[in-house]
């Protein structure tokens, strides 16, 4: 959960953002324009102003603050990737960080290499207003009360937490067994949950326990997922087994971009956030339909600011308008990570092997794990039912992607090899791209 403090909740700040942003996910091209560039150019002050890691690189690359005038001029700055910002952290903390009430943030990712970073308050303000927002369009209304469900290590001897301060119910489903059904079936109708969020995969485990003990529940208003790729087959699943539509949800640990689903399924980038860009390789902006890196701006963190930041994440690039009436822009899908994107025999670097995996049946979690180039580990953890049938269609798609001379190797496990601090990734390379794999 976003971390506040009780006195947080008391900033005026926050029913001021809650206005603005519902009126602003309806906001003209040339409005919305008009407030990005404002809140770009405070972060730019700061940057020149407080920066120690900026306003040495500026003077490198000779720009001044007279060079910004517009969102143009963005460009202008060199992207900024994970390995400089883990090399020069304490460099990224402005001299007067310290006004800004910052709380200190560390994340491994798949790599285990350690990155520190700082939320002030405005920018967790923004994260919970835009996540208050992007809720409120599945009908949940602030104050109701939500499960919070992730695979997570927890410290509840009852299996759950309720966290009175924000009416949030947290459960992991790493200690769900068969034998917990009737308590969280009881704990959901106890607290009256009406919105589930969390880990896609945690979500599914749930409902599978449900499914499999045959006991009904309490259904929810809405259902948000988070921090994992979320499957077409999982989505489906979900869907089905509770009549209610998933909302799929973006953000990072670095509090500089937010993407949220709505209800009739656009993937609406909030602007007001962070100015995300969807980026070719070399750096030119992608044509609609086309996949990109993500590259974001945070417009609201002065205690640690992060220009043009090389996010690791790709996306679909769209000119599209959602039928829900937002002019929020688009992103046609999420495609996944660097570390999702696994390398060809012939060199090519290439995303959405995990689709590959949705035919297959009778398994319970599958991973696909690339540790050396021309090599695949394939891992699945079968159901009872499993047969080795569908192994050769399996090695047979993988090498028309991968292609021909790809060496392909099926494991049957009890459980998948890798995780991230909990997150399940179907996809996992462990091949180091330029100090870009996270």
């Amino acid at each position: 959960m976003i971390t506040f403090r009780i006195l947080d909740f008391l900033s005026p700040k926050i029913p001021l953002w809650w206005l603005r942003l519902r009126r602003s996910q309806y906001y003209s091209e040339k409005k919305m324009q008009a407030l990005e560039w404002r809140l770009l150019a405070r972060i730019l002050d700061q940057c020149f102003e407080n920066s120690p890691y900026y306003r040495k690189r500026f003077v490198e690359w000779g720009l001044h603050r007279a060079d910004f005038q517009s969102l143009d001029d963005l460009v202008k700055i060199p992207i900024l990737t994970k390995e400089e910002l883990r090399e020069h952290m304490s460099m990224f903390r402005t001299a007067d960080y310290e006004r800004y009430r910052p709380c200190k943030q560390v994340t491994t990712g798949t790599t285990g290499k350690p990155l520190t970073v700082y939320w002030d308050l405005d920018s967790n303000i923004l994260e919970f207003v835009c996540m208050w927002r992007s809720f409120s369009w599945s009908g949940y209304k602030i104050g109701q009360p939500f499960l919070d469900l992730r695979s997570r290590v927890m410290n509840a001897p009852k299996g759950y937490l309720w966290n009175w301060k924000c009416r949030g119910l947290e459960m992991s489903s790493d200690h769900m067994t068969p034998q917990d059904v009737e308590m969280i079936a009881g704990v959901l109708e106890r607290y009256r949950i009406k919105l589930w969020r969390g880990h896609p995969a945690a979500i599914c485990h749930m409902l599978h326990l449900f499914e499999t003990k045959g006991r009904s529940y309490r259904k929810p208003k809405c259902i948000c997922v988070s921090s994992e790729a979320l499957l077409p087959r999982q989505r489906d699943y979900i869907e089905s087994q509770t009549g209610v539509p998933v909302c799929d949800h973006y953000g990072l640990t670095e509090h500089n971009a937010f993407i949220s689903q709505c209800p009739q399924g656009g993937y609406h980038i909030a602007r007001e956030y962070g100015i995300i860009e969807i980026l070719r390789e070399d750096g030119t902006p992608a044509a609609p339909g086309e996949e990109g890196r993500i590259v974001a701006t945070g417009l609201h963190n002065k205690a640690f600011p992060l220009l043009r930041y090389e996010t690791g994440d790709y996306a679909v690039q769209s000119d599209k308008r959602c039928s829900c009436g937002r002019t929020l822009p688009l992103v046609e899908s999420l495609t996944g990570r660097i570390s999702d994107r696994l390398l060809t025999t012939d060199g090519r670097w290439v995303s959405g092997l995990q689709f590959v995996l949705d035919s297959v049946r009778n398994i319970r979690t599958a991973q696909l794990v690339q540790r050396e180039e021309g090599t695949l580990d394939v891992y699945f953890v079968p159901t009872p039912s499993y047969t080795r049938d569908c192994e050769a269609s399996v090695i047979s798609d993988l090498k028309e992607k991968l292609g021909r001379d790809m060496e392909i190797h099926i494991h049957l496990v009890e459980r998948v090899p890798f995780s991230a601090t909990g997150k399940f990734k179907m996809v996992v390379s462990k091949l180091d791209r330029a100090g870009l794999v996270e």
